[in-house]
């Protein structure tokens, strides 16, 4: 009778410490989901991208979890799932980090063009704000939404030089900053607004045109240094394929996964070094 008794404390005590810390687990979890979809929902609205970024955490984690034991299941190997799973894990980062990227791409294409448009808006006698509107009725793309955006501030009772540092803030380029710095600049201490403008966008374009040509000279180095850095990542998957005898000992020891760590941190570094150099 007593140790029925004691064993039924035991059981009760185990069940009564597992739903706390269940409990605990679940709002831990709920409050990191919620944190995560906050912030990517902040960095997609950033780019203009509206989704249910809820529904996206769901299936990503349910792609992490799911594809890589999938993977090796269905007989494609430990690499291949080590490899998903490496790639599902930086996938996201690097997609939103690829997009922001290209947005202001076509933001500093589109803004020599915006400039002098501007700066002809104002020579004919419009101001600052009218020769926006005025690009803004006929400018889209990323440029476009930006200048809008800084236009509805304005109208909510936001001050220029304020919707002029939160427009820097959201586009972050040198580009942008430049033009914002010398905007205020003038407001606050005079000037040709509209000639200085013009100035800029004549600069701006050379600049574009520079380095366009950098990227040309430069896209060959680029390009080695990709496939360099894949090149012993593909090379053990194919012999691991063909020749599995061979990748035994990569794959079936704590040395051989050492090993395959310090290819990975030194083609990483590798990768960087020529993204250093390449970079001008």
């Amino acid at each position: 009778m007593n140790m029925l008794l004691i064993l039924l404390t035991l059981f009760m005590s185990v069940a009564l410490v597992g739903h706390v810390l269940l409990s605990r687990g679940q709002e831990v979890v709920r409050d990191v989901s919620s944190s995560v979809a906050e912030r990517t929902d902040d960095r997609l609205r950033d780019l203009y991208i509206f989704a249910n970024t809820r529904q996206l955490l769901m299936l990503y984690v349910a792609a992490v979890v799911l594809v890589p034991p999938v993977l090796f299941t269905f007989g494609f190997g430990l690499p291949l799932a080590v490899m998903a799973a490496l790639v599902l894990l930086i996938l996201p980062r690097l997609a939103i980090h690829r997009l922001a990227a290209r947005r202001r791409d076509r933001i500093n294409e589109a803004l020599p063009d915006a400039l002098a448009q501007i700066a002809g808006s104002m020579r004919a006698g419009a101001t600052f704000t009218s020769a926006v509107e005025a690009l803004v009725e006929e400018q889209g793309g990323a440029l476009g939404q930006e200048l809008s955006l800084m236009l509805r501030e304005l109208r909510v009772g936001i001050r220029l030089e304020e919707a002029l540092d939160n427009l820097a803030e959201r586009v972050q380029t040198e580009e942008v900053d430049l033009v914002v710095s010398a905007s205020l600049i003038s407001m606050e201490i005079g000037g040709n607004l509209a000639e200085i403008l013009f100035r800029l966008s004549d600069t701006l374009r050379r600049k574009l045109e520079m380095e366009g040509k950098i990227r040309a000279l430069t896209a060959q180095g680029v390009l080695q240094g990709h496939v360099i850095t894949a090149l012993p990542f593909l090379i053990i998957l194919a012999l691991y394929f063909f020749e599995p005898e061979a990748t035994k000992p990569l794959f079936n020891g704590l040395l051989g996964w050492i090993w395959l760590a310090v290819i990975g941190v030194m083609q990483l570094a590798g990768a960087l070094m020529i993204r250093k150099i390449m970079r001008i």
